[in-house]
């Protein structure tokens, strides 16, 4: 991590991923066609997907192909067209990230960003004793930075518009790069494969009463489809029992750090760790509280994101889980506003009702304390 405050066209355009390595300034290629045929042609101008990469990745072609077959399936799956940036060292910057994103959005409304690689620059959300948390506030938000307002410490919450959704896709900095390429690789292998896996009408929430007095009701009258296993205060045997079963979507609600999150009001019982989502049988999954949308680093407070070093924190498991393809991590059930600014009030039911991710956080405010970290194009079935 470099470190950093916080319908459809029906033309058929395809770059060869191969010319985009001798592309000496800034590469775009674009890939929605039906057809696995290559070509080297011209600039996607109407894209509904932006995947911008990291430097360090921007010449692996291995990546390149695993990205090229996810947009080849986003594209059949929605239609969507997608356009890929990847970045020069000199590009590696917030602001100019944010740049990119408006100006291609100025051309064309995107309804999501992806961003591969945890060594981009990313705006600050928060720094705190050894626990690092990006924002995608100035990157989800269009006017530059007159739409956020920045303090010392990263991006200052408060209720805010999001025009597109951001989502990351982070391995974690420490690992050694062939273990970073080949989690990439498997994760956006996993979106393209999965993109029609049936789901189990169900929704599972394990949550802590000391902190639920103002969402249990909120999490139980959450519009759903089928069933909801609402869990307060979880045993260790009820976290194991719980993993046993298949969800549609799955909630966990406590006080955290990116390692796990305690579900018990109940001391040294009921620890939901991130190493859990191995195990757990979802497609989505959502960590409700403080410090879940962020990750572990050897620096204490500098007011600066510096790099993960601990591979078990929730964003982490995107990379290790089998069946999981997105994650809302932060505050979900955020209350107190004089108008809903929640997760599980604005986005939540939409995904339910069969929208896109994306689709589903475009346009609705939040207070900035959640990231989205996988496919911006997930939906359920």
């Amino acid at each position: 991590m470099v470190e950093g405050p916080m319908t459809n066209n029906p033309s058929r355009i395809i770059l060869t991923i191969f010319t985009l390595l001798f592309i000496s300034q800034l590469p775009l290629f674009t890939t929605h066609a039906t057809t696995t045929t290559l070509s080297s042609s011209t600039q996607e101008a109407s894209p509904d997907l932006l995947i911008i990469l990291s430097p360090q990745y921007a010449h692996d072609t291995d990546i390149l192909t695993a990205i090229h077959s996810y947009t080849e399936a986003v594209f059949l799956d929605l239609g969507w067209h997608t356009s890929l940036i990847p970045l020069q060292d000199a590009q590696n910057e917030y602001h100019a990230i944010d740049s990119l994103i408006e100006t291609t959005y100025a051309t064309h409304p995107l309804k999501a960003c992806l961003m591969v690689g945890e060594d981009l620059s990313t705006p600050l959300g928060g720094d705190t004793d050894y626990l690092e948390q990006p924002s995608i506030i100035p990157w989800a938000t269009l006017g530059g930075t007159t739409a956020y307002t920045t303090t010392n410490q990263g991006i200052l919450c408060t209720p805010t518009t999001l025009n597109l959704c951001i989502s990351l896709l982070y391995p974690t900095h420490a690992l050694p790069y062939p273990e970073k390429e080949a989690a990439l690789i498997a994760a956006l292998q996993k979106f393209a494969t999965q993109r029609h896996t049936t789901h189990q009408d169900v929704i599972g929430v394990l949550e802590s009463s000391s902190i639920n007095a103002n969402t249990k009701t909120l999490y139980q009258t959450i519009p759903t489809h089928g069933t909801l296993l609402y869990t307060q205060d979880p045993t260790d045997d009820q976290i194991r029992t719980a993993l046993q079963q298949d969800y549609t979507a799955f909630f966990v609600h406590g006080h955290s750090t990116p390692a796990g999150t305690d579900v018990s009001s109940q001391k040294n019982i009921g620890w939901f760790t991130a190493d859990d989502l191995d195990t757990l049988r979802t497609a989505f999954f959502g960590a409700d509280g403080c410090y879940v949308a962020g990750w572990w680093s050897n620096h204490t407070d500098n007011n600066n994101l510096d790099q993960s070093i601990d591979a078990a924190w929730y964003g982490s498991e995107i990379f290790t889980s089998p069946t999981l393809q997105a994650m809302a991590l932060g505050l979900l059930s955020q209350t107190g506003f004089a108008h809903t600014v929640s997760f599980l009030e604005n986005v939540f039911p939409k995904l339910l009702q069969g929208k896109t991710l994306a689709e589903a956080i475009t346009g609705e405010s939040s207070i900035g304390d959640y990231i989205i970290v996988g496919d911006p194009t997930f939906h359920l079935l």
